[in-house]
């Protein structure tokens, strides 16, 4: 008798401590939505996807009250819970039975769970231990203050748990017997109420011979209660379960929650492609497999319709449970040499052509009171090159020296207008690494400017529903971002950097580029071709390093494997890449002025002290001007000459240079200026 008292002392001192050390489960505002609150998403075909759960709940697929038959009302309190109309949320009777045998294993042997418990632990889901479990009787009593009893079974109802990740009757009826849970038989509803105690015991597709059993001996009891008569008793006696196959389930949680932002309702038919979606989503799973040992735990892909900008897949998939949960295609990360597309698109809208000439030489660059010394992958130089090699060879410093020409602040605004939302700093913070992918940006937005590129400089909006507006506006000419498709589908452009067989040359001509960010955290690969546009980012989203693997060598395998997919799909044409290497006209667009192509800035002179000054000169350049316009050359704000080029004598000192471009209309463009050195 004295343990006794001891073990109930105990316990109602570990009630009040559990009170103190456990949070109260928020109460939500209501349990049942109404009508237009509720979204039916349906797939390109009209396949549903609402088969998924938001958070551990089923937010898509639920019953109203009215919609779900008394007969599973009725049955499903029979045998979950007997008293739910009498108790508060908690049954006081079986929760002291529960409790004494608790108290005296020293562990939960005994539930007594209400419905209302139930549903609190769907709610917020909490470790099965002892005082855990007072924390929801607490909150079921809170629970019942709030909402109505109607609204518990309701809510109960549409969240219970079942195999196959289903959630909910609705879901359940659906995945087992293929109908509506009004169109159940006796037996198939009693199945459902005995499958919420234990789906993978029971489970109806690999164990029916125990399930049988457990309906038959669950049936008697509802008998016995006076729940069915004895007619219907014997007419479920003599049913036997019939399963449909199962449906392949369609994991489409991330798309659907964005998809839904902003949907009031109805019924959605999406852009989404099950079929493809749930490939694609095999190839990633298999990829994040291969790519275990080295340390690799996140990958995204997206798949959009160029013409249209559809999204037919949208997969984030984790090997670490503490990111599952994360949409990794909204998350934002370095892009990497992913994004020099875009800014080599801008070069040439300034006047730059791919024939243009960089060179490719060692680069440093003053950052605060230091310096920084910029350097390409392979650590290689290979001298003077086309604007083409530059870029189709994914090299670094000369995609900072064509930053320098265009401006990082134009680069910048270029890409605020394509639609990136993460460019929170001003572009002083990003100064030139912003060429080298610095800023992080979800591969959501990057696909949204490559979407841009692929339909020939026109930006579109990535479209989720069939009822989504086509919005369209121009951001480059069309020979501009042919240009940038026909440098990205030359394989003999790349080769320099890239095997011209390997990895990145694919049966049908697609444009692609990968990307690998600073320490190995992130590697991309993205392509496009006449009907499809591909995303790839592999990773992690807690940003552990990776263990050596680059774009290349690990996003570029499962852009290939989703490309070969997609070519089932039959091409309806060709990209209109540009395949001559003539020089980019200048369009009507908002990058049109000019910019100084030389010098760079930070470039560094020497003066032969061998030779007289004036036999020595360097040259001045702009990109192309428009018809009618002079150009003004200044140094140290003195003017030294005129035209798109001109040669200078070099002087000992640092010096700024600058331009002014005077427009037929006398409309004057103050070009910015660009610091040199001359020793």
């Amino acid at each position: 008798m004295k343990n006794g008292f001891v073990r109930a002392a105990a316990f109602t001192a570990g009630f009040f401590a559990a009170a103190v050390l456990f949070s109260l489960t928020p109460m939500p505002d209501s349990l049942t939505g109404t009508g237009n609150d509720r979204i039916l998403f349906l797939d390109k075909n009209g396949n549903p996807l609402n088969t998924v759960v938001t958070d551990g709940l089923n937010v898509f697929d639920t019953l109203e009250s009215h919609e779900i038959p008394d007969v599973v009302k009725r049955l499903f309190v029979a045998a979950e819970d007997k008293d739910f109309y009498t108790h508060r949320g908690v049954d006081v009777r079986a929760v002291a039975a529960a409790v004494w045998q608790n108290v005296s294993a020293g562990r939960i042997v005994r539930g007594a769970s209400t419905i209302s418990e139930q549903a609190v632990r769907l709610m917020a889901p909490r470790p099965r231990t002892l005082f855990p479990k007072i924390m929801e009787g607490i909150d079921a009593l809170r629970l019942e203050r709030r909402f109505s009893k109607d609204d518990i079974l309701t809510f109960y109802l549409n969240q219970v748990p079942y195999a196959a990740n289903r959630r909910g009757i609705k879901q359940a009826a659906r995945y087992y017997f293929g109908k509506t849970p009004d169109r159940l038989s006796l037996r198939e509803t009693t199945a459902l109420a005995v499958l919420v105690r234990a789906p993978s015991a029971f489970d109806l597709y690999r164990n029916p011979e125990r399930l049988e059993k457990r309906v038959s001996a669950q049936l008697a009891a509802f008998a016995e209660k006076g729940l069915i008569s004895p007619a219907e008793r014997a007419a479920a006696d003599a049913d036997r379960l019939r399963v449909k196959e199962p449906e392949e389930t369609t994991d489409a949680a991330a798309f659907l929650c964005f998809a839904g932002k902003n949907k009031k309702g109805g019924t959605v038919r999406t852009t989404l492609d099950s079929a493809l979606q749930r490939h694609v989503q095999r190839l990633a799973r298999q990829r994040l497999e291969d790519l275990r040992d080295r340390l690799v735990s996140n990958a995204a892909v997206i798949v959009l319709e160029r013409k249209t900008g559809n999204v037919l897949a949208w997969v984030s998939e984790s090997t670490d449970e503490t990111t599952a949960k994360i949409d990794a295609l909204l998350t934002p990360r370095q892009p990497a040499s992913v994004q020099k597309p875009l800014l080599y698109a801008l070069a040439l809208e300034k006047g730059m052509t791919d024939t243009t000439e960089i060179v490719d030489e060692p680069l440093i660059r003053a950052v605060g009171t230091g310096t920084h010394r910029f350097k390409n992958y392979s650590r290689r130089h290979y001298g003077r090159l086309t604007l083409r090699q530059a870029l189709a060879n994914s090299l670094n410093i000369p995609a900072v020296k064509v930053i320098e020409a265009v401006s990082v602040p134009a680069y910048y605004d270029f890409l605020r207008r394509t639609g990136v939302s993460t460019l929170t700093k001003s572009p002083d913070f990003y100064r030139e690494g912003l060429a080298l992918g610095n800023a992080e940006i979800p591969p959501y937005e990057i696909a949204r400017a490559w979407l841009m590129l692929a339909n020939g400089g026109v930006l579109k909006n990535i479209r989720t529903s069939k009822d989504d507006p086509f919005e369209e506006r121009r951001l480059l000419s069309e020979k501009t971002a042919a240009m940038i498709g026909d440098i990205l589908a030359d394989p003999l452009a790349r080769q320099l950097e890239f095997d011209t067989d390997g990895v990145l040359n694919f049966p049908v001509r697609t444009a692609v580029k990968t990307g690998t960010s600073t320490g190995y955290r992130d590697a991309w690969a993205f392509g496009y071709s006449y009907d499809f546009l591909v995303g790839v980012w592999i990773g992690n989203l807690t940003y552990r390093p990776m263990r050596d693997v680059t774009g290349a060598s690990g996003a570029a395998p499962l852009l290939r494997s989703v490309f070969s997919r997609l070519a089932r799909a039959k091409a309806t044409g060709v990209l209109p890449f540009v395949a001559s290497s003539a020089p980019s006209g200048k369009t009507k667009t908002e990058d049109d002025a000019p910019v100084i192509l030389q010098p760079q800035n930070g470039t560094t002179l020497a003066v032969d002290p061998r030779l007289p000054n004036n036999v020595q000169a360097y040259k001045f350049e702009l990109s192309p001007l428009p018809d009618g316009a002079e150009a003004i050359w200044f140094v140290d704000g003195k003017r030294v000459g005129t035209g798109q080029s001109f040669f200078w004598s070099p002087v000992r000192g640092e010096h700024s240079v600058s331009a002014e471009v005077v427009l037929d209309k006398k409309e004057k463009t103050s070009l910015l200026p660009r610091r040199i050195y001359v020793k």
